[in-house]
């Protein structure tokens, strides 16, 4: 599966990036929503998991945008924060149904919930990378 990981703390972003690389997908990591949104075109992920609080600019206008982009790549917050965080209320209140990953993930929480969603997108016929 495509997966870009939006997160402007690099150690977060590429330890992610490790463990999902490691179990079979192909990954892109962006340190600012800038160069998350440049990335769509050439890369196009299936997945994104982004960083609920980025530098200049909240995840959840990021993602919205992201998600206007590319609306078949399916969306995951990461955050400290709760699901009772104003932001997430926020994005619940502008109707996104996103998903939250508390940080710290647990790497085998983590692929699992990539697996999940990568036998969804199977199954509904989304997916359509040639890796994994």
């Amino acid at each position: 599966m495509r997966i870009l990981i939006v997160d402007d703390e690099r150690n977060v972003t590429d330890t992610l990036a490790l463990i999902l690389k490691h179990a079979g997908h192909d990954v892109r990591c962006a340190y600012s929503s800038a160069a998350a949104l440049a990335l769509l075109d050439s890369f196009a992920p299936e997945c994104a998991i982004c960083d609920l609080i980025l530098a200049g600019v909240n995840g959840v206008d990021m993602c919205a945008s992201l998600a206007a982009a590319r609306p078949d790549c399916r969306i995951i917050l990461s955050s400290a924060q709760s699901e009772a965080s104003p932001l997430v209320q926020d994005a619940r209140a502008r109707g996104f149904t996103w998903e939250l990953l508390v940080k710290p993930q647990d790497p085998a929480e983590l692929l699992k919930k990539m697996a999940s969603l990568e036998s969804a997108l199977r199954s509904s016929g989304a997916y359509v990378c040639c890796g994994a």
